[in-house]
Parts: C-alpha cells; sequence; structure tokens
C-alpha cells in the first residue's frame, strides 16, 4: 500500500513525502491539526496522554479519536505509519510495568511526547504493543514506522516484541515484507551482491539502466522509489528542485482506484521540515492544502481538520 521517502537538500533542509494507500473507510483522511495539550487516551485504556507538542500531517477522526497517517511536530519530528501485514508482532493482552499501546496510537505517542528519535530511543523499551481493535476498525491492524530528525531516518518494525530502532539511511519505506528483504529485492534488481553496503547500493543505483519496475506490488513500488531518489542525486539539488523530486516520485507509485481492488491512493504529501510546512494533495477532490504549523500554532487551540 502505502509510499514513503526522506532526503536532505543542498541547503541541508529536510524533505519528507508520502502515499496514503488503504480501502475506502467510513471517514476520509484529511490534512489536519493536533495543538498543544491535546489531551487523548489509548487503547488499551490504561493510559491517557496530553500532547507536548502540536502536530500537523495526514489524519481520520472517528468518534472524536484521531488516527494519524503521518505527521510533523512542533520540534520537527516527523513520522509515518505504513501498512505492515504479516510479519508483525504483537501482545494479546496488556504487559505489566509497560507502557501499553495499540498499533493505531503508537504514532500519537512518538508524535506527540517526543522532540526527537534520541528521546523516543530512550523510551522505546517501555513499550509494549496490544493487538486490540481500534475505534472503527473490525481487525487489528499491521503497522511499521519510519521517523526521521536532524540526525537521519529510522524504522520501527515490530517483528518481535522488544521493539528497537534501526538506521535507514536510503529513506525509503512500503509495506511487508520487512524492510531487510526489500532491501535485499533492491540488490537483486541492481545485480549486486545482498550484503552490500548503503553506500555501495546507493553507487550501483546510479549507475543502474534497468528499467524501474511499475507494477502495484510494495516490492516494485520500494524498488523504483529508492532508484528514482538515489538517481536524481537530490543532495545536489535546490530546495525547488527537491521539492519537484519528491512530487515526481510519490506521483510514480500511485496506485489508481481500480475495478476489483479496494486499496488506492487517498492522499498524497510532501513536508519540508524546515519551512515546517505540509503540501497536501487530495486525490479523491483533486484539490491542494498547503499550511504550516507556526501558523496554525498561532490561530487554532482546538484539533482541526482542513477541507480541500
Amino acid at each position: 500500500m502505502c509510499t514513503a521517502i526522506s532526503f536532505t537538500s543542498r541547503q541541508q533542509h529536510r524533505f519528507l513525502g508520502r502515499t496514503m494507500d488503504f480501502p475506502l473507510r467510513s471517514t476520509p483522511w484529511q490534512q489536519g491539526y493536533l495543538p498543544i495539550d491535546y489531551h487523548w487516551q489509548s487503547l488499551p485504556k490504561f493510559n491517557s496522554f496530553t500532547n507536548d507538542y502540536a502536530i500537523l500531517g495526514g489524519m481520520r477522526e472517528i468518534n472524536g479519536h484521531y488516527l494519524i497517517g503521518d505527521g510533523l511536530n512542533s520540534a520537527g519530528l516527523w513520522v509515518a505509519e505504513l501498512y505492515f501485514p504479516g510479519p508483525q508482532l504483537y501482545y494479546d493482552h496488556p504487559q505489566a510495568h509497560c507502557l501499553n499501546l495499540s498499533p493505531q496510537d503508537m504514532i500519537g505517542w512518538l508524535l506527540g511526547m517526543h522532540a526527537s528519535v534520541a528521546e523516543i530511543a530512550a523510551e522505546l523499551d517501555s513499550v509494549a504493543l496490544n493487538g486490540v481493535i481500534w475505534h472503527d476498525h473490525d481487525i487489528v491492524h499491521p503497522f511499521h514506522w519510519l521517523l526521521n530528525d536532524d540526525t537521519g531516518t529510522y524504522l520501527i518494525e515490530p517483528t518481535q516484541y522488544h521493539l528497537t530502532l534501526q538506521a535507514l539511511p536510503l529513506g525509503v519505506l512500503t509495506n511487508s515484507p520487512r524492510y531487510a528483504k526489500q532491501r535485499q529485492k533492491l540488490t537483486s534488481y541492481l545485480g549486486i551482491d545482498p550484503k552490500a553496503s548503503d553506500a555501495e547500493v546507493m553507487m550501483a543505483i546510479r549507475s543502474s539502466k534497468a528499467p524501474l519496475p511499475s507494477q502495484r506490488t510494495p516490492t516494485s513500488r520500494f524498488i523504483n522509489a529508492a532508484v528514482s531518489l538515489w538517481q536524481s542525486s537530490p543532495f545536489d539539488d535546490s530546495d525547488q528542485e527537491a521539492f519537484r523530486l519528491s512530487s515526481k516520485i510519490l506521483k510514480q507509485v500511485e496506485m489508481n482506484q481500480l475495478p476489483g481492488h479496494d486499496v488506492y491512493t487517498h492522499y498524497r504529501e510532501i513536508v519540508d521540515a524546515h519551512a515546517q510546512t505540509s503540501y497536501f494533495y487530495d486525490l479523491t477532490t483533486r484539490q491542494k492544502l498547503v499550511h504550516r504549523l507556526p501558523d496554525l500554532m498561532a490561530r487554532f487551540y482546538q484539533p482541526s481538520l482542513f477541507k480541500s
């Protein structure tokens, strides 16, 4: 389903983007804002939180509860959740002496309570992900998470009960299989050793003449996004070119609404972390929304969803 990318421009400004590919649900995905001091309760209902940071990103509201697909917080941390069916591992009941969260609430905790990846790393040992059904779902939906701050891009992939962070220098994530398998398939596409370093993978990408895959599968989109990103040499581009690159890559991996397929792209979003600006493209209405987080913090003191 979803595809996410992250990279840094020549001016050392961070650009982040994602497509939201998902079946139609009871409420639409919209660009949304959650203020500092926003109070919410997690599932299981043992913990409540009051956000230390404001959040701007793609969201859905279900009976007063906000499901965050991705967001930039007021400290500059960006997180996106992507669908991860199959290899995920959750507890089937709350764990004593742990912070018990549902997979859907994990991103709210990451963005609402943390200023950096380092802060998350210091607390991640305390988290126990519980396989509970969220407010408008009929199954336990699986996720993994892409995180980015000034130190780089990282991944939390719940393939074991004990959660860990791993660096993600390629800056690309899609869905299952797990990242290590996706990277292995990328090296196979490039015709290089699966144990090649990330620097060697990037070098092979830049010299590759192989045609880009165009299937709807996660692996096809992972290879497409990684090759397009690193062949374009974003580190040599201006911010304006970096923005255009983000848009081009995400358009290449959009999933059209086709007969017989219930999964399609609902929105495409590009975030300029330096400018704290979200460019949100609603593919259902074909409208664009642009908001700066500092402007919203000055105007809104309650959660808000913006219509295109």
